[in-house]
């Protein structure tokens, strides 16, 4: 049977769709996304079946320049998960996706962190020039509550209660914004009551008027509705390169993602909830509030160094 790569990994998309969560799925389909369109640019390998060990090893080295050996050992899993499904189907050898040598991962998949201090600053620098700009909600909302870019993605502005200062965050997704663990992630969040003037001002002066396909209001919207997860991405990108939030970027790179200042929304989020910690705010209500387990937060979140969780208990217990 002769199978292309795409018809390939549609099909493995479709059978994981049951079992893994919408968002999973989509990041799946971007890592898979990036093997596809190598192999297109080779010339060379449109079929599955055209694939052999040393075309792996090829595609490890290229990707190798542009990623750090987490985000390698996250693209190479999908891309053998694939592979596997398609020896199952018979399309491949076995060593095909047994080649697939995964590195070894650094540390604990803390792979950047932000300074506190610099998002302090940062934030002074938006409300003094860019006030209630959707850069400044962005950041905002996503350094004081630690959420996901989905979860931010999918808030509504009737979500917002702005004289409570708390939003509420619901599962909606027939609206195409579900949360990563579905109903549990539901949950409302507290919120400073600088931020609620920002969004109040963001509402009420500069949001762009647009209603989603389902007749709902998105918090975030754009001319062309809803914002998407790579324009938040591509704005955090840029808001932490080493050009600050003038534009350009001092050292000259040829996109924001790849300074060596930068950091991703999830980044971000890593290190909120580490400074919600580092304040001594109890580990279980940082959990509840940013919808990710203690032992999570321990294993992946929790950004201090030893000695800063000594201190920390040495100020805790008056030592």
């Amino acid at each position: 049977m002769s199978v292309t790569i795409a018809e390939t990994i549609e099909s493995y998309l479709t059978e994981r769709s049951s079992e893994l969560s919408d968002s999973s799925v989509q990041n799946h389909r971007y890592q898979l996304k990036q093997f596809r369109e190598w192999c297109q640019g080779t010339g060379e390998i449109d079929k599955i079946g055209e694939l052999d060990p040393i075309d792996l090893s090829r595609f490890r080295r290229y990707r190798s320049s542009d990623l750090n050996s987490n985000t390698m050992y996250n693209q190479l899993s999908v891309v053998r998960l694939m592979l596997r499904f398609a020896h199952r189907m018979g399309w491949v050898e076995e060593s095909v996706p047994d080649s697939i040598v995964l590195p070894k991962r650094d540390g604990k998949s803390r792979d950047r962190s932000i300074d506190p201090d610099r998002v302090g600053a940062l934030l002074d620098e938006l409300e003094k020039y860019r006030y209630a700009s959707l850069d400044h909600v962005i950041m905002s909302m996503l350094w004081t509550t630690g959420m996901r870019i989905g979860t931010l993605r999918g808030l509504d502005v009737k979500d917002v209660h702005l004289d409570e200062r708390w939003v509420n965050i619901s599962h909606r997704p027939e609206g195409d914004t579900p949360l990563k663990n579905l109903e549990d992630s539901e949950r409302e969040i507290n919120l400073h009551g600088w931020v609620c003037e920002v969004l109040r001002a963001w509402i009420d002066d500069r949001r762009p008027v647009s209603t989603g396909e389902h007749g709902r209001d998105p918090l975030l919207s754009t001319g062309n509705g809803r914002i998407g997860r790579s324009t938040i991405r591509r704005r955090v990108y840029k808001l932490t390169d080493c050009g600050g939030i003038e534009p350009g970027c001092n050292c000259g790179v040829e996109r924001a993602s790849m300074c060596s200042e930068t950091v991703s929304p999830h980044d971000i989020r890593r290190s909120s909830i580490s400074a919600w910690l580092d304040r001594g705010n109890d580990k279980s209500l940082v959990s509840g509030r940013c919808d990710v387990s203690p032992s999570t937060i321990d294993e992946h979140y929790d950004v201090r160094s030893e000695a800063d969780k000594r201190e920390l208990r040495r100020d805790a217990f008056d030592m």
